[in-house]
C-alpha cells in the first residue's frame, strides 16, 4: 500500500488508542510498522536560520559519519520491520559519500518507501540518477521563502540559483521516471508566510507530486527566534488555504495542518510518534544503549518491556499533551 495512503488512513483513525493497538499487533507478527529517520552523516553545507546548525556551539557537537559497516548492521537489524526510510532528517545527507549503497540496501530489505530529504544545493543530476535507479522513490526539498532575498536570508550560505537548476534537474528526470515523486517542504515563519500568495508564480512550471508545509517549531537553539504562530493564523486563508486549493487545481497532494490543529492546546499525536518512529545517525543508533552487534531491534525491545509500556499508555487515563511539534497534518 502506498505510504500516503496510509497516512491518510492514520488521519481518518482519531483514536490514539486505536492507533498504538495496531502497532503492538505488527510489532507482535513482526510486520513493517515504523518510519526509520537515518542521518548518515552529522554534517550541513548551510546555516539555515530556523535551524540548530545555526548555533555555532550546538554545530559543534553535530559531528560523525556512519561507516559502510554501521550502515550494513543498521539494515540488517531495523530495515527488514521499516514501512519508510527517510534518508536526511536534522543533516544535509548529500554530504555523505555513498547514499545509494543505502538506499541499494533498502531495496533489499523491501522497504516499500525510501525517500530523501535535501537543501538541493549540492544535488547533481548524475547522483540523482544513480540515487533513483537504485530505488529512490521520493525527494524531499527543503525551502524556506519563496522570493530569492527571503530564501538566501533564511537559508544562509544557500543559492537559490542552485536550487532553481536542481528543480530543474529533478523535472527532467521524471520524465524518465515516471513513479518518481518531488515533495516541496517549505517551513513557515512570520516572515516568509505572505509570499506562500506567490508559491506558484515562481515554482507552478515545476513538476512537484506533493507540497508540505510546516509551521516554524522550536527543535534547539537558532538564529531565528520568532515561533509564532499567530500571523499563520490569522492569514491562514489567504496562504495555506489558498495554496489547498490551487493544489487541488493542479492535481498536487497537499500535506499541511488544518486550522483547528494550529490553534488546539493539546496534541496526542507526539505519543504515538514515539512508537512508531526511529532515529538513527552516528551519535546514537536506536537509542543509546542499544548493541548494534549483540542485539536485535525485538530482542532490545522486549528486555526494556515494549508491550507492557505499550499496554499502559493505551490504558492510561488521559494520552493528550501540551508538546506540538507533531502536528496532525491533512493530505488531500
Amino acid at each position: 500500500m502506498n505510504v500516503y495512503r496510509l497516512l491518510k488512513i492514520n488521519r481518518l483513525i482519531k483514536s490514539s488508542r486505536i492507533k498504538l493497538a495496531g502497532i503492538l499487533a505488527l510489532h507482535h507478527l513482526r510486520k513493517r510498522y515504523y518510519g526509520i529517520f537515518l542521518d548518515p552523516v552529522l554534517a550541513c553545507n548551510l546555516r539555515c536560520r530556523m535551524c540548530y546548525f545555526s548555533d555555532d556551539e550546538k554545530r559543534k557537537t553535530m559531528q560523525g559519519k556512519l561507516s559502510g559497516y554501521q550502515i550494513t548492521k543498521i539494515a540488517k537489524k531495523f530495515f527488514p520491520y521499516a514501512l519508510k526510510l527517510q534518508i536526511g532528517c536534522g543533516a544535509e545527507p548529500t554530504l555523505y559519500n555513498d547514499i545509494t549503497h543505502i538506499i541499494s540496501l533498502a531495496k533489499q530489505y523491501n522497504i516499500p518507501y525510501i525517500s530523501m530529504t535535501t537543501n538541493a544545493n549540492l544535488l547533481q543530476k548524475q547522483d540523482l540518477y544513480e540515487y533513483i535507479k537504485a530505488g529512490l522513490n521520493e525527494i524531499t526539498i527543503s525551502l524556506h521563502g519563496v522570493k530569492k532575498t527571503t530564501y538566501e536570508t533564511l537559508m544562509e550560505n544557500a543559492s537559490f540559483e542552485k536550487f532553481i537548476k536542481s528543480l530543474t534537474y529533478i523535472t527532467s528526470l521524471k520524465k524518465e521516471f515516471k513513479n518518481f515523486k518531488l515533495r516541496i517542504n517549505y517551513t513557515i515563519n512570520e516572515d516568509n508566510c505572505e509570499e506562500l500568495a506567490d508559491f506558484f508564480n515562481v515554482f507552478g512550471s515545476y513538476d512537484m507530486d506533493f507540497l508540505q508545509l510546516r509551521p516554524i517549531q522550536k527543535i534547539g537553539e537558532s538564529k531565528y527566534d520568532n515561533f509564532s504562530w499567530q500571523y499563520l493564523i490569522d492569514h491562514y486563508d489567504s496562504t495555506i488555504g489558498f495554496l489547498k486549493q490551487e493544489c487541488s487545481r493542479r492535481n498536487i497532494t497537499i500535506i499541511c495542518p488544518d486550522k483547528e490543529d494550529l490553534t488546539k492546546e493539546d496534541n496526542n499525536q507526539s505519543i504515538v510518534f514515539k512508537y512508531a518512529y526511529i532515529y538513527i545517525s552516528p551519535k546514537e543508533i536506536f537509542t543509546e544503549d542499544f548493541d548494534i552487534d549483540n542485539q536485535t531491534y525485538h530482542s532490545y525491545q522486549r528486555k526494556h518491556r515494549f508491550t507492557s509500556e505499550i499496554l499502559k499508555t493505551i490504558f492510561s487515563k488521559n494520552l493528550s499533551s501540551d508538546i506540538k511539534t507533531k502536528l496532525n497534518y491533512d493530505i488531500k
